[in-house]
């Protein structure tokens, strides 16, 4: 067997790395020992690391990974469906509309202009493909948010469970910052942490402004070589991070390992248990979560119910301990709110209980069989669809 050290220019498609590679600047482990170097990945680390040490294995050259795919970063045409951003006064209008609609007994109003300006933010950051002009705002509004969250989360939580706006790339962004930060106040952090691990999960998926909108709105399956570029989108959303030099390593490292996971399974990396930053397990849990129970527009959305059980069935693949902090701490239908039941039946919410909080009690009014009380806890078959609004 025989080793080589070249320089970044000296990368092909296909080359394998012999070596871990780490960023100089904050000690973050940027590439795996072996990892296959796609265009995609060769790309990354010029950009990132162009003067990196790497080993390879002379003969050992993955030959499908020669294949031409599109360079990231190039320019082409986007649909309106695959827009990261609200370019229009209008649509942003209609949006924070939506929001504005919840009623106050769902959340106050201090809550929807939290989530209001979280949203504003993160749409001026997609639609300019800048953050730095913008990270003294975001740094504003995740300190309104964790203070919020601290103080009364069930006002924040809703928000984000109710899945109102139409635009998935922004509102999953909020969301998962959302239910991230809660998930680190249940851990203990303290506020400063609380506050890092908000804005890995608002930034989580930034790496999508390097990946091409063609393979993102696709809607049947992917190539194997356009999953590869998907794959490098935290690669690349820890590089725009980490440029910005004032960036908490915590917080590169939630952003970059976002999806490995507890199994070995995931990617960049294929770190497994521990070895993943305990933010990257914890945005893990919240991104999947919220993506589930999200509109796509390549399928439709399911119940949190089904999304908490889609969470349980792949257990194996994430952070026991975290995983059963998140059932269970959650209140998914907040007292005196309207849900429709798979059963077809409309009712409010009157008990919630807190070992099982996605099966609360419901009040039904029926005009033929009159008022009635069901513990979705104990009656398994029935499960709420979703919160009614009107």
């Amino acid at each position: 067997m025989s080793i080589r050290k070249i320089q970044t220019d000296e990368l092909q498609p296909g080359m394998v790395a012999y070596n871990d590679i780490y960023c100089s600047r904050s000690g973050v482990l940027l590439l795996k020992k072996g990892t296959v170097f796609y265009p995609a990945v060769i790309n990354y680390l010029r950009n990132m690391e162009p003067e990196a040490e790497i080993y390879i294995e002379e003969g050992l050259n993955k030959v499908e990974a020669a294949a031409v795919l599109l360079p990231v970063g190039a320019t082409c045409h986007r649909e309106k469906s695959d827009h990261f951003f609200f370019d229009g006064k209008e649509e942003m209008k209609g949006s924070i509309g939506q929001i504005n609609a919840i009623s106050p007994d769902v959340a106050d109003e201090a809550a929807k202009e939290i989530y209001v300006q979280a949203y504003k933010t993160i749409n001026e950051i997609y639609k300019n493909r800048k953050i730095k002009p913008y990270i003294k705002e975001l740094n504003e509004v995740m300190d309104s948010l964790t203070e919020k969250l601290l103080d009364n989360p069930e006002m924040m939580l809703q928000i984000a469970l109710l899945k109102k706006i139409a635009n998935y790339f922004l509102s999953h962004s909020v969301n998962v910052c959302i239910f991230a930060a809660y998930l680190g106040k249940l851990l203990g952090m303290e506020l400063v942490s609380i506050k890092e691990l908000a804005l890995a999960g608002i930034m989580h998926d930034i790496g999508k402004l390097d990946i091409s909108p063609e393979i993102w709105g696709k809607k049947e399956p992917l190539t194997a070589q356009e999953f590869e570029q998907i794959k490098v989108h935290s690669l690349h959303g820890f590089m725009r991070l980490s440029s910005l030099g004032n960036i908490e390593k915590d917080t590169l490292s939630g952003v970059l390992q976002h999806h490995e996971r507890f199994d070995g399974s995931g990617y960049p990396h294929g770190l497994r248990g521990n070895e993943i930053h305990l933010w990257g397990r914890v945005i893990g849990i919240v991104d999947v979560f919220d993506a589930v129970t999200s509109e796509k527009s390549y399928r439709n959305a399911v119940s949190q119910h089904e999304g908490l059980e889609i969470l349980l069935s792949n257990s194996f693949q994430f952070d026991p301990e975290l995983l059963n902090l998140f059932i269970k701490n959650i209140s998914f239908y907040p007292i005196g709110s309207r849900v429709l039941l798979n059963s077809g039946e409309t009712g409010v919410v009157t008990g919630i209980h807190r070992h099982l909080p996605f099966r609360p009690i419901v009040k039904i009014q029926d005009k033929k069989k009159g008022e009635r009380f069901v513990d979705l806890s104990t009656e398994l078959t029935l499960f709420i669809e979703r919160i009614l609004l009107d």
